[in-house]
């Protein structure tokens, strides 16, 4: 059977990540995959990495009245020579635009990776990837069928286990963005640093808010210990990870969280506020630790109790890992696509 897997984000961040791994997992069965991208992404180059062969469509993402029906044209006359039944969207304003390039000629399985409603109503399936979205999407109304898949990881090589060190390297990456919250992280490095805490720390990624995180480290006096880095291609993600100590998500929301599940299954004892997705994939104290959110003090106080008390997080790290693996690896997840896919053949 032909499918095309979409998306047209042209970044690096979670579903980028997730979209690559559905591309794998379809291809694992046996499907004629398209794997559809926008021109211009850095997906394309991760890809090519893999060995999986991507298609570009160069158009403007917008249900713009002067912007949609060349949007719309240029979806039809990349996608109909395709000839495949079904196609798995990742971005939802794309959902309208496909169901208007193809009409009913095609099934529109629609991967929900955020809090929002919009352009669902287009798609013949939803694929929610956590309950809090596919409770969101049931509380907007929404009446198509659901099914919650959580995001993926791929656990390449085996992770080995490592002792909390007296100097941690703390780290976290992604994209600067304000929701993301790198400037309570970074405030929580300064409190340790005012408590004597040792530690080095590394946050990686790129966005609209790098100048003010780099303007933050200098105010709060942070250019020794942390060092701030540009965006981790996907072939450094598991060594950028393995070198970490402890692994950070302050974020204010998140609907998944996939970096989290990346560093679990790297062995990485992960701290991470309680911001949606985290509190479904984290047991806390069990598998990671959560804290509150949009508080640097709160996570300065877990940060600085796990570096003076490492045995406490001793056996997290396996925990982390057995959750990661059985929750979230390719073989677990894919078992659950494949019948979704089917009952739209």
């Amino acid at each position: 059977m032909k499918i095309i897997n979409f998306i047209s984000g042209k970044d690096m961040g979670g579903p980028k990540q997730s979209f690559i791994l559905y591309s794998e997992i379809l291809i694992s069965f046996d499907y004629e995959v398209t794997s559809l991208i926008r021109q211009g992404a850095l997906l394309k180059h991760a890809m090519k990495d893999m060995g999986i062969l991507t298609k570009e469509v160069d158009y403007i993402r917008s249900t713009h009245p002067v912007f949609k029906g060349k949007a719309v044209n240029h979806l039809k006359n990349t996608i109909s020579p395709i000839n495949a039944p079904i196609i798995l969207v990742h971005k939802q304003i794309d959902i309208e635009l496909v169901r208007n390039a193809l009409g009913d000629d095609i099934k529109i399985i629609g991967i929900i990776h955020g809090l929002n409603f919009k352009h669902t109503e287009y798609a013949d399936t939803l694929i929610a990837v956590s309950d809090k979205v596919k409770q969101f999407l049931i509380d907007s109304g929404c009446t198509k069928p659901i099914y919650t898949i959580p995001n993926m990881v791929k656990i390449s090589t085996e992770p080995n286990y490592k002792d909390l060190p007296g100097v941690p390297l703390i780290g976290a990456m992604g994209i600067f963005r304000r929701k993301k919250g790198f400037h309570v992280l970074i405030q929580a490095l300064a409190l340790l640093k005012q408590n004597d805490v040792p530690f080095k720390a590394i946050i990686a990624g790129k966005g609209r808010i790098t100048w003010y995180l780099k303007y933050l480290r200098w105010k709060l006096d942070l250019t020794n210990e942390l060092t701030m880095r540009g965006w981790v291609a996907n072939n450094e993600r598991d060594e950028f990870i393995d070198n970490i100590d402890l692994y950070v998500l302050p974020s204010r929301t998140e609907t998944f969280g996939m970096v989290v599940v990346e560093a679990m299954a790297r062995m990485k004892r992960v701290v991470a506020t309680r911001c949606g997705g985290p509190e479904e994939i984290i047991t806390n104290n069990i598998d990671g630790f959560l804290v509150e959110k949009q508080n640097p003090e709160k996570l300065a106080e877990k940060i600085q109790y796990l570096i003076e008390n490492p045995q406490v997080s001793k056996k997290i790290p396996n925990s982390a890992n057995k959750t990661a693996s059985e929750k979230y690896s390719l073989n677990a997840v894919s078992k659950f696509l494949k019948p979704i896919i089917e009952r739209n053949a």
